[in-house]
């Protein structure tokens, strides 16, 4: 049996800008991963199975378009591989949250099926793949510190990101990313400005660059608004933001403080560590 991590992915900033001909989207958006996820298992099976288990796992669709599901059929196509597998999913991210939890389980699947297969493709070939599952599945594949943009198909990996203490809080209400969108459209946003790079100095810049996505996503669900506060209230927060669509935010906090922060959040909520760029 092998294992993979599924790392939950966080948007520290993400700009985005007014919807293209094709309908979709353009972002700009630093992304870091928690040492806080979901994993995946394998093990030999005539044919592609999938079992789930964990605390959220009653939240995800166990039915053919389950996206490790979709990810394995997929790579199976692609290489023309013939082998089966039983994928087991430890399911901890909660659904619907902004923490890229189906994007990362589906970037798990290519990397473990990947080793499993004997495949032996690269991460950038993988990534490509992954594009065709959905826009967060390439950098989940990747999962280290970088900037995506385009649709998410643009990444640069930033190998002099620092490492960040950190806690994730997700306020009990899920968020899907479509209405979030459409409240953005409302909005009549302007076309995409491309922020300038990280300077030296990454909590400075941090602190002026926005989620684009937080307003319309508090507008429906004002219980985002009231976790932001209570992080921004908390000792030791450096800086509170939300994270990709919602429903969860995150907090950049002082080394050695984001465990008390977690454990006085009446939530759901996780200490966690965003490693940096250098590994």
């Amino acid at each position: 049996m092998l294992s993979e991590a599924a790392p939950a992915k966080i948007n520290l900033t993400l700009r985005v800008g007014a919807p293209r001909e094709d309908g979709y989207h353009p972002i700009d958006s630093l992304v870091v991963f928690a040492d806080f996820g979901d994993r995946l298992d394998v093990r030999e099976a005539p044919g592609l199975m999938l079992v789930m288990g964990g605390p959220t796992a009653r939240d995800v669709p166990d039915d053919n378009d389950n996206l490790v599901l979709r990810a394995a059929r997929a790579l199976q196509s692609a290489a023309g591989i013939e082998a089966g597998a039983q994928i087991h999913l430890h399911k901890h991210i909660p659904v619907e949250a902004g923490l890229g939890g189906g994007s990362a389980d589906a970037a798990a699947a290519l990397r473990l099926l990947n080793t499993f297969w004997g495949v032996n493709w690269s991460l950038d070939r993988l990534a490509q793949l992954g594009a065709g599952l959905g826009a967060d599945v390439p950098c989940c594949v990747y999962s280290q510190p970088l900037r995506m943009r385009g649709r998410g198909e643009w990444i640069d990996i930033l190998s002099n990101w620092p490492d960040m203490q950190g806690v994730l809080i997700n306020p009990g209400v899920a968020v899907p990313t479509g209405p979030v969108f459409k409240a953005f459209d409302r909005s009549d946003p302007a076309a995409l400005v491309e922020s300038d790079p990280p300077a030296r100095d990454h909590l400075a810049w941090l602190s002026t660059q926005p989620n684009d996505l937080e307003m319309p996503a508090k507008s429906l669900a004002p219980e985002i608004a009231d976790a932001l506060d209570w992080l921004a209230a908390q000792p030791g927060v450096i800086l509170a933001r939300m994270s990709g669509s919602g429903a969860s935010c995150f907090a950049v906090c002082e080394p050695g403080t984001h465990e008390a922060i977690a454990a006085a959040y009446p939530g759901f909520a996780k200490a966690v560590r965003f490693p940096g760029g250098s590994r």
